[in-house]
C-alpha cells in the first residue's frame, strides 16, 4: 500500500517525531524522503484524526519511521467506508508523494513546502 497524498496513515508513538501517543494522519503532502538514524523516514504533512474519529483542521508536520507506518486507506476515503485493519508495523510500505512519484522541485516540492511553515 503506497504512503500517498490522500492516504490515511497510523504510526505507533515510538516511531515518529514529535508527538505523544499513535498517530493518525491523512497525508496531504510527502515532503521528504530518505535516510536517517539508520532507518528510512518520511517528513508529511496532514490532518491528524483524533481517537474519536474527528478530522483537525490546522494542519501539521510529522516526521514518520516508514517501516513503521500502517497504512488505513490508500487513497481518498470514498463516503460511507469502513476503516479497516492496520498492516503490522513491519508491513513493507512503498512510498510515493503524487502519482507521478516526484518528491523533489518545483512548486509543491520539499524546499518550497519548508518556506511556508508557520
Amino acid at each position: 500500500m503506497p504512503l500517498a497524498v490522500g492516504a490515511t496513515i497510523r504510526v505507533p508513538d515510538d516511531a515518529y517525531r514529535f508527538g505523544e501517543g499513535p498517530l493518525t494522519l491523512r497525508i496531504t503532502e510527502v515532503l521528504s524522503i530518505g535516510p536517517f538514524e539508520g532507518r528510512v523516514w518520511a517528513e508529511v504533512r496532514g490532518h491528524e484524526i483524533t481517537p474519536d474519529g474527528a478530522l483537525r483542521t490546522r494542519a501539521r508536520f510529522a516526521f514518520v519511521r516508514v517501516d513503521r507506518v500502517g497504512v488505513l486507506f490508500a487513497g481518498a476515503e470514498p463516503a460511507g467506508s469502513t476503516a479497516r485493519p492496520a498492516p503490522p508495523p513491519d508491513h513493507p510500505v512503498s512510498v510515493v508523494a503524487d502519482p507521478s512519484g516526484s518528491v523533489t522541485g518545483g512548486p509543491g516540492s520539499a524546499e518550497a513546502a519548508r518556506a511556508d511553515r508557520p
